[in-house]
């Protein structure tokens, strides 16, 4: 078994991720911890725009680069 040292900061937060405190040792934690990444990772997809780009598509204009389109007047019915 390895032995490796935290700081306060860590260990306080390591802390409140126990869920019953008379089970849960350190390690179970972290333990729990490292499940819940590698769950996370399985589900993670990168981003890589150069795969599955569709040519056809045209990227969206920013903010700077639209154009003001005018508001048209509200009609009001009597």
């Amino acid at each position: 078994m390895r032995t490796f040292k935290v700081s306060d900061e860590v260990y306080e937060q390591l802390k409140s991720f126990v869920v019953d405190p008379f089970d849960d040792t350190p390690e179970i934690v972290i333990g729990r911890l490292i499940e819940i990444v590698n769950k996370a990772k399985n589900r993670w997809c990168p981003f890589n725009p150069d795969e599955n780009s569709d040519e056809t598509e045209q990227p969206v204009a920013s903010r700077a680069q639209r154009r003001a389109v005018p508001q048209e007047e509200p009609v009001v019915v009597l």
